[in-house]
């Protein structure tokens, strides 16, 4: 109450806040905090740990503390398209600079279509997509892939998809996360004939491009140059920069104005420090090595029979279990929390998100604990 008259709340839109998750990966380290609280050793299956750094010096920009162009420092945008897309022809495509993926992918989805557009996306997916397709004000549309058919994509299926619905763009990531596949040349290209018989962008989030096991598929996984495609990349997980916030984005010139207009509206320019970062990152040429956790990571889920593709890229795996609700209690029991599947969309209830992105001792440990939990055969 002010001066004897009572205040009225203000009106906010609850259906449109209602629409919005947390981050599941976020919940799941609540929970473990929770946990510690109580005492128990705890550690996250699904989630990577990552060392203090990779042996990377820093060099400042030229312009030092200062905001860079809207579009990214140029040195920054020449070494990563080099260093991030050098797999890519793509003549016509400019280079921007954003203040991560998640910006990136928000800028793109504004410039798409009116307000209310459907936007595919490849499922099983990383959950925020949904989320940021929504905060763009689209609608998100899953087309559902399944691990009997190895998570490929059937153009088929998409074409369908799009004309049914109209959608203004598809997105899809490669390698997947959770799937840790690689899409085929084939599987590419017919998703882009698709989106282009049906006006939409293909957009591609490739945030995982350093960390892959197979590199014969990871060369061979392009397609050939066209205005509708958009690939997105990240330093976060390619090069251990969650903190600085910078991702690249190759978009066709056509593009390139509206997109740069909604990323400086939103951040202005991504943070320089960050761009320093990923500079020295790429000149360092700094790449972890994951092969020894995966090693473990395929011993684990041999050893319990659980049924997985190899992984091809990111430090994912997407085994399914064959009880998921007593094999994750089982796992709650000896202190490893993991994300169920149903988190990356509703059919995949029965798969459990493995992630050996962490120190080889680390992996080991969750090894010993599972196990512990009775789960494991013999070697």
């Amino acid at each position: 109450m002010k001066n004897g008259q009572t205040l009225e709340k203000p009106v906010v839109a609850t259906a449109a806040r209602q629409a919005f998750r947390r981050s599941p990966t976020l919940a799941l380290v609540d929970e473990m905090e929770a946990a510690r609280q109580r005492g128990q050793d705890v550690l996250s299956l699904s989630t990577p740990s990552f060392p203090r750094g990779l042996d990377v010096p820093m060099a400042p920009l030229a312009n030092g503390m200062r905001l860079s162009a809207p579009e990214g420092d140029p040195e920054l945008r020449t070494a990563a398209r080099a260093g991030l897309f050098g797999r890519w022809v793509l003549p016509d495509h400019d280079l921007c600079i954003t203040a991560g993926a998640k910006a990136a992918m928000f800028a793109i989805l504004r410039v798409v279509g009116e307000p209310g557009a459907r936007i595919i996306v490849m499922a099983p997916a990383w959950p925020s997509y949904d989320d940021i397709i929504q905060l763009a004000g689209h609608l998100p549309v899953p087309l559902w892939t399944r691990a009997e058919d190895g998570f490929r994509l059937d153009p088929a299926d998409l074409t369908r998809l799009l004309a049914e619905t109209g959608a203004r763009a598809v997105m899809l990531a490669n390698p997947g996360n959770p799937t840790g596949q690689i899409a085929s040349a084939a599987e590419l290209d017919g998703a882009l004939a698709a989106c282009v018989a049906a006006g939409a962008l293909l957009v591609l989030d490739e945030s995982f491009s350093e960390i892959i096991a197979d590199h014969p598929a990871w060369a061979a996984s392009v397609a050939g140059p066209h205005p509708n495609l958009v690939i997105i990349n990240s330093f976060s997980k390619n090069h251990h920069l969650q903190g600085q916030r910078i991702a690249a984005c190759l978009l066709h010139a056509s593009l390139r104005d509206d997109f740069v207009a909604v990323h400086q509206a939103l951040m202005s320019s991504a943070p320089s420090l960050g761009q320093a970062a990923a500079l020295a990152a790429l000149q360092a040429g700094a790449l972890a090595d994951y092969s020894a956790s995966r090693a473990v990571a395929v011993d684990l889920i041999t050893r319990a029979g659980w049924s997985c593709l190899p992984n091809q890229g990111t430090f994912y795996h997407f085994p399914r279990l064959p009880d998921p609700a007593q094999t994750l209690g089982q796992l709650r029991d000896v202190g490893l929390y993991g994300l169920s599947g149903d988190v990356f969309g509703a059919p995949y209830a029965s798969h459990l998100r493995l992630c050996f992105g962490r120190p080889k001792a680390e992996m080991a440990e969750i090894l010993k604990r599972v196990d512990a939990a009775g789960l494991l055969g013999k070697s």
